[in-house]
């Protein structure tokens, strides 16, 4: 949304190492530049730093990413234990055998992922 402003430590903005990025970017440069050096077909190619630099931000990026979902997967894996729990406590004259598959189905195919 264009003119609200976002405060610097948001809880919900990651924060990133620079200095780990940067090193990555420079790292990522130098090898690129030793491929094209390398390879008599890629002789006049341009290797930017700028492209390497962007190209690790989106990695650390998708780290990020990658890490929410897997807080995501175990707090739902959590959730699911918790419900099968309280499926014991229901008193005798309820079935909860249909439930407790569905949630067992879930359960499984959350753990192997």
């Amino acid at each position: 949304m264009p003119g609200t402003t976002v405060r610097a430590n948001a809880p919900a903005m990651p924060k990133f190492n620079l200095s780990q990025i940067m090193k990555a970017a420079w790292a990522h440069y130098r090898r690129a530049v030793a491929y094209v050096a390398s390879n008599p077909y890629l002789r006049g190619t341009i290797v930017r730093f700028g492209d390497c630099l962007k190209a690790e931000w989106k990695h650390a990026k998708a780290q990020v990413a990658k890490a929410r979902l897997a807080a995501a997967v175990v707090a739902r894996i959590d959730a699911l234990k918790a419900e099968i729990l309280t499926l014991d406590c229901k008193p005798f004259g309820v079935r909860i055998g249909a439930e407790r598959a569905a949630l067992s189905a879930e359960l499984a195919t959350l753990e192997v992922a």
